[in-house]
């Protein structure tokens, strides 16, 4: 249960290549040293729903890898994660030439988002993580390059080395007989002449990064990321429980309800709908209820909205009239106009507006 408190102090509160060790020659190494200047992502079309670049990840999962190589399914690893929300098989990357991992090795790692708050000190030109994603989200391998040929794992795994890596590998045993370094520069110019400032979006993959605790190799596995439905935010009013303090019923275009009168000593709770349209029940939802207390002058508000919805804004008024009043003196609705008066006596009224989001 989400709650939000206030009281007449308007003050409020929110609770709610082979990846093995080998000796390099840098002396004819192009690495990329940092992002290259390239022309900027084109704008995708809209759509209408709610992804997320930096989703909820495990802290750990534990995981082996079943295939290397010319024996993994077209990536450099085949990997299986036995644990947590993210099991399953996946095709990896190896991101760092330095480090080791065989294949029918198991592990445990931390997991992180490649748009996340990563440890980047593990990696020599971190900033190039939106040109990976930008290729592991083309589906390179087996389709032909412009040099000829088809492009294949071991050209995917050089291009993501020499982005990621300051080095590359030099026998790249792992890379299989058919790779080429020329299709392999192919890929990095391609990501470095569409890929800067790369977002995936709906249907595509996000590109999480597994660093193993044993200080093996780091790894990359790509997560599809579902399109989900916008949330949806409805206005929402506490129900005094009597229709006739609908606004409505006193002379207002807009639903809602005032409570009151209420006594010094009060202490109730009312439920909280939204959309409920000229205060119909049968049209709102339940989302919650509103703890109103009045009390030594002072009046306290507590909107408890139910786990299924989070709270965008709320306002509060309770004064004692049963309407708030704008600027030129005339009685109000507006939640905007809302507010909690000092110094209180006597009977009072309170509205409780909530926007909730489903």
């Amino acid at each position: 249960m989400k709650k939000v408190i206030l009281s007449a102090l308007a003050v409020m509160t929110f609770a709610f290549y082979s990846c093995e060790v080998e000796p390099l020659d840098t002396n004819n190494i192009n690495s990329v040293d940092g992002k290259g200047k390239v022309k900027n992502k084109e704008p995708e079309a809209e759509t209408n729903c709610d992804i997320s670049l930096i989703p909820d990840l495990p802290s750990l999962v534990n995981a082996c890898t079943t295939g290397k190589g010319i024996n993994a399914n077209g990536t450099f690893f085949d990997l299986t994660v036995s644990d947590t929300d993210l099991a399953g098989d996946y095709g990896a990357w190896c991101v760092d030439i330095d480090l080791d991992m065989e294949e029918n090795e198991c592990f445990e790692a931390s997991v992180y988002s490649s748009y996340g708050d990563f440890p980047s000190f593990y990696f020599e030109n971190p900033d190039n993580f939106d040109l990976v994603n930008w290729i592991v989200n083309q589906d390179f391998v087996k389709k032909e390059s412009n040099i000829g040929g088809d492009f294949t794992f071991g050209d995917v795994q050089w291009a993501i080395w020499e982005l990621i890596d300051d080095n590359n590998c030099q026998t790249c045993d792992d890379l299989g007989d058919d790779w080429n370094e020329d299709r392999g520069q192919e890929i990095v110019d391609a990501a470095l002449a569409s890929g800067e400032g790369y977002e995936p979006g709906p249907g595509e993959v996000l590109a999480i990064i597994l660093i193993p605790n044993n200080f093996r190799q780091t790894l990359i596995i790509p997560i599809p990321l579902d399109c989900e439905p916008e949330s949806e935010c409805e206005t929402a009013f506490a129900f005094s429980g009597d229709q006739e303090d609908c606004f409505i019923n006193n002379g207002f275009n807009r639903w809602g309800w005032s409570i009151g009168p209420l006594a010094e000593g009060s202490n109730e709770t009312y439920e909280i709908y939204a959309g409920a349209g000229k205060c119909d029940l049968g049209k709102g939802d339940l989302v919650g209820t509103v703890d109103v207390s009045y009390i030594g002058g002072d009046v306290n508000v507590t909107y408890n909205i139910d786990g299924a919805y989070s709270i965008e804004e709320t306002h509060t008024y309770a004064g004692n009239a049963m309407f708030p009043t704008d600027k030129k003196g005339k009685a109000t609705v507006a939640p905007g106009q809302y507010a909690i008066q000092e110094n209180l006596s006597g009977e009072i009224y309170v509205i409780a507006h909530a926007v909730v989001c489903d």
